[in-house]
């Protein structure tokens, strides 16, 4: 993802909830849009506000990397289902 500054962590944790609410609960992909929003929720109760009011959160790096993994896994129960 270019341009993602893991020191702040708010504006991706927005992006990744908006993609997981979008996704309806009959939808193939609504148990990884449910773990997705777990992970976000987790996130946001550990952000920890820095002296320029942007959030900081230790395992930034690790959390990224399983949204992508989700989201990824996400795109490709769609990419299936179109096709």
């Amino acid at each position: 993802m270019p341009g993602l500054n893991l020191g702040n962590l708010r504006p991706f944790l927005d992006e990744e909830e908006k993609f997981a609410r979008s996704i309806k609960p009959d939808d193939a992909r609504a148990a990884i849009a449910q773990r997705m929003l777990a992970i976000i929720a987790e996130a946001r109760v550990n952000l920890r506000p820095s002296a320029d009011s942007t959030a900081n959160y230790v395992p930034n790096k690790q959390i990224v990397e399983e949204l992508i993994t989700l989201r990824y896994e996400a795109d490709l129960i769609a990419g299936r289902k179109k096709g």
